[in-house]
């Protein structure tokens, strides 16, 4: 079992590096001016990145709205990418950034128009799954608070490290640590688990 354990790790790691050289490359070809590689990174990342802006969001169509700035942003700006094999987690950071931007504004927003309205009205924009299983889970992703929620979703989900979440939601790696087990905590009980 312990060889078991070993091989296994030793498997994620190179499937992890197998990843960090293809997302280099894909870097370098659009600092480059290839012109398919942007195509080919908008391919390699949009579904992942879509599924962690919607999970901050909490909305499809302001997530669209989001991603579609992502693209904008990383296409004036990838040939800055000092590290090209952190393409990776220089998107999350993108779209964490613009992600959080998005939410602060319709917050604001939000609060405005419950100012100034009668009654105001409640948002229940809620993604609709097939399966009662991920039901549960997304309703209980979409219950934990945004910190919590971010790393959840780099780590598990996006299979990211500890390390590269530190660096896109700019916090130490023990701070990251701790969500992850809170997170996970609230997670399974929500789910009703011990």
């Amino acid at each position: 079992m312990n060889r078991f354990r070993v091989g296994s790790d030793l498997l994620c790691e190179m499937a992890a590096s197998t990843q960090q050289i293809r997302d280099e490359w894909l870097a370098l070809r659009c600092q480059h001016g290839d012109p398919s590689a942007f195509a080919d990174l908008v391919r390699e990342m949009e579904r992942p990145l879509m599924y962690f802006v919607a999970k901050l969001i909490g909305d499809q169509d302001a997530a669209l709205d989001v991603l579609q700035e992502v693209w904008l942003k990383t296409f004036r700006t990838i040939g800055r990418l000092a590290k090209p094999q952190q393409l990776r987690p220089w998107l999350y950071q993108l779209a964490r950034g613009l992600a959080i931007d998005r939410v602060r504004k319709d917050r604001a927003d939000t609060r405005r128009e419950q100012e100034h309205a009668a009654d105001p009205t409640v948002w229940t924009d809620e993604p609709i799954f097939g399966v009662e299983e991920a039901d549960a889970v997304h309703r209980a992703l979409d219950a934990l608070d945004l910190k919590y929620r971010e790393v959840l979703v780099l780590h598990f989900l996006e299979e990211l490290s500890v390390s590269e979440v530190a660096v896109i939601v700019n916090c130490p790696e023990g701070t990251v640590k701790s969500r992850l087990y809170h997170a996970k905590k609230v997670l399974r009980s929500a789910l009703g688990g011990t």
